[in-house]
């Protein structure tokens, strides 16, 4: 999502560089930047370590004129960056958080030299009010948008009396693809025929795996595994399933909703925020089985009203997750800040 907001922004007119610490990261399909290093704009900092790798920042950004440094994820950059500051106090430098884990201690570590942070939603937005030591921490919130052109609702409508309920996400711990699972074996008890199919990989891969062969609905769970395309993906669903423990804005709920697709999220971080319930999906936690198996019930008993929920949540995505609105956030957001 951060490339495709760069290229956006340099497609606007803004002069992005493009600086990594790794190559890429587990869980998601790497993104070689290959347009930004034919322009010069691609800048490997692997071997930035210690005050040499504060010299190369300092050095970059002064030499390429750089006025707003964006901090997307980066462990490594979370410690130069006070020094940046301090050589360069001109230079906006500004965190982008997406939730509450992973490098988000980092943040409020080093916030003193962050002129502001991004978030996509109102619950991070509150997260940073809670935990924050600065009586202004600048938090800018975009909301988070996908391509409505790329992720279209299904030509064909199903016409047997069954549902496809689907997992599609990172295999790791806190998106709870073992929760998954679980919720899967018991509605085969439940309502014998529903098919369930899991796309994605990560360090659970194995487990998912493993747990789904040992398991008494074997035969009605199919483990995908890493698809390229994710429209391609959601176009095999009926219903959609979010059963994090934590997360942030997931995109692949907004994905859903435009192909059409209801969702079952877990009511932890940004997901409420996307699901009105009974319009485009319900909120429930992975363990509220009773309650899922209800839905789908009635959904398999009139499908009439399942139609119409998938035809509201195009409608949703429509009005609330298109992507051009959100890249007109951001562009006002990033101007403003080089200009402050």
């Amino acid at each position: 999502m951060s490339l495709i907001v760069l290229r956006a922004m340099r497609d606007r007119g803004i002069d992005v560089h493009v600086g990594y610490y790794r190559t890429g990261a587990g869980g998601y399909t790497p993104d070689r930047a290959e347009d930004f290093a034919a322009d010069d704009r691609l800048i490997d900092f692997s071997d930035a370590h210690g005050v040499t790798g504060v010299d190369m920042l300092a050095g970059v950004v002064r030499e390429r004129q750089i006025g707003l440094v964006l901090q997307i994820g980066s462990p490594w950059a979370y410690r130069q960056l006070p020094y940046l500051k301090e050589r360069e106090p001109q230079r906006r430098i500004v965190d982008v958080l997406y939730n509450k884990v992973g490098h988000t201690l980092n943040h409020f570590l080093f916030e003193a030299c962050f002129d502001g942070v991004i978030v996509e939603s109102s619950d991070m937005q509150q997260f940073i009010c809670d935990n924050t030591s600065k009586t202004d921490p600048n938090i800018c919130k975009v909301e988070s948008g996908i391509d409505l052109d790329i992720f279209k609702p299904k030509s064909s409508i199903r016409n047997d009396n069954s549902l496809v309920v689907g997992y599609f996400g990172r295999m790791s711990p806190e998106k709870n693809p073992l929760g998954f699972v679980t919720l899967a074996e018991y509605l085969h008890q439940a309502l014998p025929g529903l098919q369930f199919v899991m796309f994605g990989e990560g360090e659970m891969s194995g487990a998912v795996k493993a747990r789904i062969g040992d398991g008494p609905a074997a035969d009605v769970i199919q483990f995908g595994g890493y698809v390229d395309q994710a429209s391609a993906a959601l176009a095999q669903l009926d219903v959609l399933v979010v059963p994090s423990k934590l997360d942030g804005r997931p995109n692949v709920i907004m994905e859903a909703n435009a192909c059409g697709v209801p969702v079952i999220g877990a009511p932890v971080g940004g997901i409420p925020e996307l699901i009105q319930p009974g319009s485009n999906g319900f909120l429930f936690r992975p363990e509220d089985h009773p309650q899922i198996a209800r839905v789908l019930a009635e959904w398999l008993k009139e499908p009439s009203i399942f139609r119409q929920m998938q035809l509201m949540c195009r409608i949703v995505a429509e009005e609330r997750f298109d992507r051009t609105r959100m890249l007109d956030d951001y562009e006002a957001v990033f101007r403003s800040l080089i200009l402050s």
